[in-house]
């Protein structure tokens, strides 16, 4: 399972956006079980997804940060967050994975939009 965690909002159509792509993504995912939790603000929280994951037997989970650094939300809240939940969900791996803005292809994407390719997707 991956998880993707975004911050929240209590604006609606701030979480629409988000959970659109995510809708997209699982369409898309050719059977990967793919989550949106969020840190606060609005449910499901990281520990709502996890308590799920444990239900359909998941027994490794993945959470990808949607920020673009690992300083700020990242090192203060989500790293104690995830250290703390796995401590409570002791039969599931939890693997943080660097926020999405430290990953490759999100460079690459960003030099694709920078070049002017409006419809920028990284090479897979």
């Amino acid at each position: 399972m991956l998880i993707l965690l975004a911050h929240g909002s209590r604006d609606p159509r701030w979480r629409g956006a988000l959970e659109q792509m995510t809708l997209q993504l699982q369409a898309e995912s050719c059977g990967q079980d793919i989550q949106l939790a969020y840190m606060q603000c609005t449910p499901p929280t990281l520990e709502d997804t996890l308590a799920i994951a444990r239900r359909v037997g998941a027994r490794r989970v993945r959470v990808l940060p949607l920020f673009l650094t690992r300083r700020g939300h990242v090192e203060r809240t989500v790293c104690p967050m995830v250290a703390a939940l796995q401590a409570r969900f002791e039969d599931i791996a939890i693997e943080l994975l660097a926020p999405l803005g430290e990953h490759a292809s999100f460079l690459a994407l960003l030099r694709a939009i920078a070049a002017g390719d409006t419809d920028a997707r990284p090479a897979s």
